[in-house]
């Protein structure tokens, strides 16, 4: 068999594995801490939103409590003085006085038993008659005495919508005598949150929850006033507050939001900032880093790359610097060094093994001839087509062919009994003498042909005292008789 180192250039592959990993490592970890500040931006945004829904919350049931407090005040006044004419025009100049110092309030009205109004902060509404309002006919058909919140509707007293908040009066004798009634402008609610800064994406919301529409709303949408959105009934029921990302059935726009149900009065705050504006500076700052870990992990791949390329190189030339040391240039066999270290190491391991070694030592007949005759370039073909169908014959793995010098090529067979080494040395010779190469300085066939000698030993520790040396010694010998008996044969060494 031709001797053909292993050629594995290892390291330069595990070089880019190992940069390729590192890569990685790098891209995972700055994507774990990537997502992880944004994560911890998002909880943020929503922690302030919550914050603020519930601070806006307070300020909503402070401007309903104020309402009410006047409404109490009111129905004690009237329900202590009576509803007659003179004493409800006299009651109109405090009204009027006490909604104008108050900008979250817009009309106080007192409305009879049938719905007729009585006096108001706005004078000149007489005729006005709310017995159709949700208002009314909830408190003539309940005693109840707690304020009423009632839906969002068109002012009694003008035209705008408004919110009502309003309590019964009652008879001396319990009987129902009549509402006094407070609306309260949305857009108070609107000009109050204008006031904070959620960005230009935000916006603040506020909606009822005893039928989701929208009560108030910054920035003001006079037709999102009385709106009920799809889809948010998460507001409604479930945790009084918490936070979340929507997208906004007004104007589309997807937002991080903060909510917070009041406990006292049907209403629900919404607090929000524009999901991509909220995150603008994250982003910005994600872009950085993530421009950064490009170009560290560019130079990373292409320092990487250049190393592996030489490494590779390097490998390349110390596989070609062994096969040159360890292989004759001429015939791609194994060389003489290489075959003397071989042959210690399965002499060794046939002593260990009690198992028989043997060897071929084969010449090439008249070479010096051939030579002479067709010249040094045809005798160096001549000994590369003679060590290829050696190589060829000798099939078995632990087979082992080199040349071992000039013409002769030796041939190792761990393991062989000396019949078999004889056949694989006839099946070689008979080869040869098939190619049928000319040769007319090798009577009598006129052909190229081999001479061969083949020893056999078997150098168990102990049964023999012979050597490496003594075996290629021996071999030697059998050549020279085969070339005595007339070339062109195999000759077997005998044990001595």
């Amino acid at each position: 068999m031709v001797f053909s180192p292993s050629k594995t250039y290892s390291s330069s592959r595990w070089l880019k594995i190992f940069v390729a990993l590192i890569c990685l490592l790098i891209l995972g970890l700055e994507g774990w801490r990537d997502w992880t500040e944004r994560e911890d931006e998002f909880s943020r945004i929503e922690s302030e939103m919550r914050n603020l829904a519930k601070s806006l919350t307070q300020h909503a049931e402070d401007t309903f409590n104020l309402a009410d407090a006047i409404l109490v005040d009111i129905v004690d006044r009237i329900e202590r003085e009576g509803t007659e004419a003179d004493q409800m025009v006299g009651m109109q100049t405090f009204f009027s006085e006490r909604i104008q110092t108050l900008q979250a309030l817009k009309t106080l009205t007192v409305f009879s038993e049938d719905g007729f109004v009585l006096s108001s902060s706005l004078p000149g509404h007489s005729k006005v008659n709310a017995k159709d309002q949700a208002f009314f006919k909830h408190h003539a058909t309940s005693p109840d005495r707690k304020w009423f919140f009632g839906p969002m509707i068109p002012d009694p007293i003008g035209s705008d919508k408004v919110l009502t908040l309003s309590r019964r009066l009652n008879k001396p004798d319990g009987s129902f005598g009549g509402v006094v009634q407070i609306s309260i402008p949305p857009r108070y609610f609107a000009n109050f949150f204008s006031r904070i800064d959620v960005g230009s994406e935000g916006s603040i919301v506020m909606l009822s929850t005893m039928d989701g529409r929208i009560l108030s709303r910054s920035p003001y949408i006079d037709q999102a006033i009385g709106f009920r959105p799809e889809g948010f009934g998460w507001l409604l029921s479930g945790s009084p507050y918490g936070s979340r990302s929507y997208v906004s059935p007004v104007d589309g726009i997807l937002r991080l939001a903060g909510y917070q149900r009041n406990h006292v009065y049907p209403v629900v705050l919404l607090s929000a900032v524009g999901q991509e504006e909220a995150l603008r500076s994250w982003l910005l700052e994600f872009q950085i880093r993530a421009l950064r870990v490009a170009v560290l992990i560019g130079l990373i791949i292409v320092l990487g790359w250049r190393l592996a390329r030489e490494l590779l190189r390097r490998e390349q030339a110390e596989a070609e610097l062994a096969v040159l040391a360890t292989t004759d240039g001429l015939t791609g066999l194994a060389n003489r060094r290489t075959f003397d270290s071989r042959l210690e190491i399965e002499w060794l391991r046939a002593s260990r093994d009690a198992t028989p070694l043997s060897l071929l030592l084969i010449d090439v007949d008249q070479f010096k001839a051939y030579n002479d005759l067709y010249g040094h370039q045809q005798g160096d073909e001549c000994l590369r087509k003679v060590s290829k169908v050696i190589a060829e014959t000798v099939s078995r793995p632990g087979d082992f062919v080199a040349r071992y010098g000039g013409e002769e090529i030796v041939v190792l067979l761990p393991g062989s009994e000396e019949a078999g080494a004889a056949n694989v040395a006839e099946m070689i010779r008979a080869r040869i003498e098939a190619l049928a190469l000319p040769h007319e300085a090798n009577p009598p066939t006129f052909i190229l042909t081999i001479s061969i000698g083949s020893v056999t030993q078997s150098p168990a520790f102990g049964r023999s005292h012979t050597g490496p040396a003594e075996l290629i010694h021996m071999a030697d010998k059998a050549l020279y008789k085969a070339k005595q008996g007339g070339r062109n044969r195999v000759a077997i060494a005998q044990a001595a």
